[in-house]
């Protein structure tokens, strides 16, 4: 196959595969309280769908690298597509939430898989342009966190919650097109990828290590932010008097920050010797935004929403740097494995958490206290994480 039609092949796959890896969670939070009115959620379920995307992205995390010694990455991001697409599209459709709650779990281990595919596979076919690369799959997937939040309410307004859900299916279906070319046409990489199995040596080796530790850590503790955010503000914001449509265009304005400064932080990331600056200006904004969401909700909403989204953009940034700190194509599936993997187990904790101390206490300062915390401790471990040089 020539190789310019690869090329375009493979970026149009990570393209439409980045996008589908965050519909089904963003898209959903805007709807809880429409949904609530047709099919009862308890406090249960509202905890429990909080917390599932982040463990599963998890548990994922360590089962991928696994899967890439006898699958190839093409064959498992296909099968990544098919998860999603199957768990979205029936999961609209049905009045159980046990039910619900199960195809949940389908469709995100299928975008916990996207997750860890997609930076090797990007080491794999763009050895040479890994920054640029990096910025399409990371901007992408913040676009796809983005859209959702911002169309969900207009678009049950128009077609019910049920549609509105489906539309995101749609997209996965779209995927699953795009990587059954790409799996049949089996486009040769530029370098070869036969990722290391996050367990034995590797483990072993990566769990000695300070620099994957923190990395894993800070990209963790932004995740916990991350899922508390998508699951919780809205709520937040409804209870202070905001109506749901502008709770919903506050969450998708926390996306679209990240989805911003996700087109530049790959290359700047490159460029400098350590990013350790940008994670702690991140971590200040995040701080204060959480301050002003807490004591003065009504006073500067829109500016609270915004110093929020800076804060939480250490995500792109913390994949950018799994591409940018592994030795090879091999080692960035490991990597990736061991980074996303216990990070996000990590970040599960965190809507869990919030959910408790709302539920538990009267005031809302334990809640607060919690993620204010969560902001040091990434403060302290990201200069290791920062650090030039593979890991």
């Amino acid at each position: 196959m020539n190789s310019a039609w690869t090329r375009i092949l493979i970026i149009l796959g990570i393209v439409i595969a980045a996008f589908n890896l965050r519909p089904g969670v963003t898209g959903l939070s805007p709807l809880l309280d429409v949904m609530g009115e047709e099919i009862h959620l308890g406090a249960v379920f509202l905890a429990v769908i909080g917390m599932l995307p982040p463990l599963l992205y998890g548990l994922s995390g360590f089962l991928t690298p696994r899967l890439y010694s006898r699958f190839s990455g093409l064959g498992l991001t296909l099968a990544a597509m098919v998860m999603v697409m199957i768990g979205l599209g029936i999961r609209a459709l049905i009045d159980s939430p046990l039910l619900f709650l199960a195809l949940s779990v389908l469709a995100l281990l299928g975008m916990g898989i996207g997750n860890v595919v997609l930076p090797p596979l990007v080491k794999s076919y763009f050895p040479d342009r890994v920054a640029l690369m990096s910025t399409v799959h990371v901007g992408l997937l913040q676009f796809g966190t983005f859209i959702p939040p911002l169309v969900a309410v207009p678009l049950a307004d128009g077609v019910g919650w049920r549609g509105s859900l489906l539309v995101w299916a749609g997209f996965a279906a779209l995927g699953v097109c795009v990587w059954i070319v790409v799996r049949v046409l089996r486009p040769a990489p530029s370098a070869e990828v036969a990722a290391a199995v996050v367990g034995g040596s590797e483990l072993a080796r990566l769990l000695r290590s300070r620099r994957a530790w923190a990395l894993m850590t800070m990209t963790g503790l932004t995740s916990f932010n991350n899922f508390i955010l998508f699951t919780w503000l809205p709520t937040l914001l409804t209870r202070s008097g905001f109506d749901a449509a502008f709770a919903g265009a506050m969450l998708a304005l926390v996306t679209a920050i990240p989805l911003v400064l996700g087109f530049v932080l790959p290359a700047l990331a490159q460029k400098m010797t350590s990013a350790y600056l940008i994670v702690v200006a991140f971590c200040l904004s995040l701080a204060v935004g959480y301050i002003g969401l807490w004591l003065l909700p009504t006073a500067a909403p829109v500016l609270w929403t915004v110093l929020l989204g800076i804060g939480i953009s250490t995500f792109p940034l913390a994949l950018t740097l799994i591409t940018l700190r592994a030795r090879d194509a091999e080692s960035a599936a490991s990597l990736s494995g061991f980074v996303q993997g216990g990070g996000y187990l990590l970040a599960a904790t965190g809507p869990l958490i919030f959910a408790f101390l709302i539920q538990s206490f009267d005031s809302m300062a334990p809640a607060f206290a919690v993620v204010l915390v969560s902001v040091v401790v990434k403060f302290l471990v990201s200069r290791a994480a920062c650090r030039p040089g593979a890991i």
